[in-house]
């Protein structure tokens, strides 16, 4: 059966994810992390490649990864994507006019792109014109190039580079997609230093946004905010945590914190509401059915259920581990149960061709795995 390696390479983390793809469900085969130095990657960009470098043959060593049949992940502002309405055409035509069909919707020339696409619906058009909705991708040609030379440098041969909100979207929602006829559902991964924002609608991923903020904005206005240093500012955020509603209780550095992280928190879901909205608007659907939230910044006590007041929306945490089925790692069910809400880009990247329409049809062909 089929096994791919799932590679994200987070702000504060790489980490890689197995799986084997079988009739009845995927099979989790191995998963590992390895911590990276502060500042190595920001908001999804690679600041400092040799400890990225580092941190992915130390992880694959310790891991004892599979160096080929790799998916990676990208999320960062350098990925763009947006919806377009195109005439109905099929896939190999679509793929020769990308570049004429998106040249006006990017902010780059389409010269220094590489372009994807992923097709949701077909509709008639006002004058009775065969129409197709897409979600046209389009990342910096240098970005995908260095991401592909630094993993190589480390011994890894990627199989594909794909948006990593899609496989967020997989792992967490799984053979849910199948089935369709749903209302519109959001996810919300805060990481480190980004926040991933997808909206699904009967199977499809329709919408994606990035918001170069995370759970470290949390710490560092923490830290300004009382004078005190980064370990401290972590240690008391986790305690803390956002106010869930009301006036805050307590004395002291504790109800001064609650009041700056939620000050923070407010900030993300004003950002977090406007793209919902704007969704909401475009589709013309009054409502979100749900949201998932996943991320090591989600894990801030009270803020998932804030986020979702404000949505007027039901929320529920990610369920990795509902949609694959565990093989023998090497950690206990408890150890991997604490890193379920980490586990989402890694495993959905691994389900690469599963679900949903993955990124695959590339328009170039430096994007599939290089011949042994």
């Amino acid at each position: 059966m089929p096994v791919i390696t799932g590679l994200e390479i987070g702000s504060e983390n790489v980490r890689a994810a197995v799986v084997e793809t079988t009739r009845s469900a995927p099979i989790l085969r191995q998963f590992g992390e390895m911590p990276l130095p502060p500042g190595a990657v920001e908001a999804g960009e690679i600041i400092d490649e040799g400890a990225v470098r580092e941190a992915l043959v130390a992880l694959w060593k310790q891991g004892k990864f599979p160096k080929k049949r790799v998916v990676l992940g990208v999320a960062n502002q350098r990925v763009i994507v947006r919806h377009l309405d195109i005439p109905s055409l099929d896939d190999s035509e679509i793929v020769e006019g990308l570049p004429y069909l998106v040249q006006d919707a990017i902010p780059i020339p389409v010269e220094d792109a590489v372009l994807d696409f992923v097709p949701i619906e077909q509709f008639t058009g006002s004058e009775g014109d065969s129409m197709l909705s897409i979600l046209a991708v389009a990342a910096h040609r240098d970005m995908i190039e260095g991401l592909i030379e630094l993993t190589g440098a480390a011994g890894i041969r990627l199989l594909a580079v794909d948006l990593q909100a899609f496989g967020l979207v997989r792992a967490s929602f799984g053979t849910d997609l199948l089935a369709g006829g749903t209302g519109s559902q959001a996810l919300i991964d805060i990481g480190g230093s980004l926040t991933q924002i997808a909206i699904v609608r009967d199977g499809v991923i329709r919408f994606v946004r990035l918001l170069p903020t995370g759970g470290q904005e949390f710490t560092a206005d923490l830290s300004d905010g009382l004078g005190i240093d980064g370990d401290a500012a972590e240690e008391l955020k986790r305690q803390v945590g956002v106010l869930p509603e009301g006036v805050p209780s307590g004395s002291g550095d504790t109800v001064a914190a609650g009041v700056i992280l939620t000050e923070t928190a407010d900030r993300l879901i004003d950002d977090v509401r406007g793209s919902v909205n704007y969704y909401l608007s475009q589709s013309a659907e009054p409502v979100l059915e749900k949201l998932v939230v996943a991320g090591n910044g989600a894990r801030l006590p009270h803020l998932a259920n804030r986020i979702g007041k404000v949505l007027d929306t039901r929320v529920e945490a990610a369920r990795v581990l509902d949609h694959v089925d565990v093989g023998r790692l090497n950690m206990t069910k408890n150890e991997l149960l604490a890193y379920q809400p980490v586990l989402p880009a890694a495993v959905g990247l691994a389900l690469w061709g599963q679900y949903v329409v993955p990124a695959s049809r590339r328009s170039e062909p430096a994007m599939e795995e290089e011949s042994a």
